[in-house]
């Protein structure tokens, strides 16, 4: 968000559970950071999703239950514009499904907040599910906010993943953008899997093969970074490119972290692909907030 439209609002989807709660408060605080106003969002669905109380829901009436999502709305409102003294903060019950009302809402916004779990539709607790689905189709940036832990400090490192591709530059400027404001390093990491050309050569060939791979992968690592160093001489970078999976590079790398920061799609992916593997595995499996990037 380092270059966000300043008329573009934080956007939060609420829903009255403690995760989207942990999204609120997120969103108050980063708000805070840019300078930006704060919107909540209700999704008011009818008839309500399958829930084991679907009957009994539907048998409330559509007017009922639009009065207890604006209630809902009227407390989240009121206890966010308490915490959030004197940064403007707005709310409002929109119809229509969570995941189609808040890409609607991303349209205008500087960013998507939302919490990792919401009921589904057997009312058992999903991982990302609305959070999968907006990093796949958001205009804007999205983040995903998990209940806070003990090892998630506010002065922890951001983690940024690179890869060379178009999400990952725009993820990398964004990444810097954070740590600078936040006053915390950046810990940029490039993973790769080794090839499997030298599995019929010699150790000794293998070794030089695998050196080579690791100076190349190096060098796309400090080509990334390079611009972003130069616009935020005060951001100190660590990390590097090291062997192995994504994945679990990035999740051992964002343990204490206050943030950590991926494209959309990565260099593996293809142009089609509406979320990259790297993503979801973060998104499913990270303990601190994530923020998925898309092209720039």
């Amino acid at each position: 968000m380092a270059q966000e439209d300043l008329r573009n609002p934080v956007v939060v989807g609420v829903d009255g559970t403690d995760e989207s709660g942990h999204a609120v408060s997120w969103a108050l605080e980063e708000a805070a950071r840019h300078g930006l106003p704060v919107r909540l969002v209700h999704a008011f669905e009818y008839p309500p999703p399958l829930l084991p109380f679907y009957d009994a829901a539907t048998g409330l009436g559509e007017d009922h239950l639009r009065e207890v999502a604006r209630g809902a709305m009227a407390r989240e409102l009121s206890c966010a514009v308490g915490r959030a003294r004197t940064l403007p903060v707005t709310g409002e019950v929109v119809d229509g499904p969570p995941v189609d009302a808040l890409l609607a809402e991303g349209r205008r916004a500087a960013l998507l907040v939302v919490g990792t779990r919401g009921f589904g539709a057997f009312g058992e607790l999903l991982v990302g599910s609305t959070g999968t689905a907006l990093a796949a189709q958001a205009v804007c940036p999205v983040v995903v906010v998990p209940a806070p832990r003990p090892e998630n400090v506010p002065g922890g490192p951001v983690v940024v993943g690179v890869d060379g591709s178009a999400c990952s530059q725009a993820a990398v400027a964004l990444a810097f953008g954070e740590a600078s404001l936040r006053g915390v390093p950046l810990a940029a990491v490039h993973a790769w899997r080794e090839s499997l050309r030298g599995l019929a050569e010699g150790a000794a060939d293998r070794e030089r093969g695998a050196q080579g791979e690791e100076a190349e992968h190096g060098m796309l690592l400090s080509e990334a970074l390079a611009g972003n160093r130069g616009r935020y001489p005060d951001v100190e970078v660590d990390g590097g490119a090291v062997r192995g999976h994504p994945v679990r590079a990035l999740l051992e790398a964002s343990r204490g972290a206050s943030l950590l920061v991926v494209g959309a799609r990565g260099a593996g992916g293809y142009e089609g692909m509406p979320l990259g593997s790297v993503a979801q595995g973060v998104l499913h499996h990270a303990n601190c907030p994530v923020c998925v990037v898309p092209p720039a």
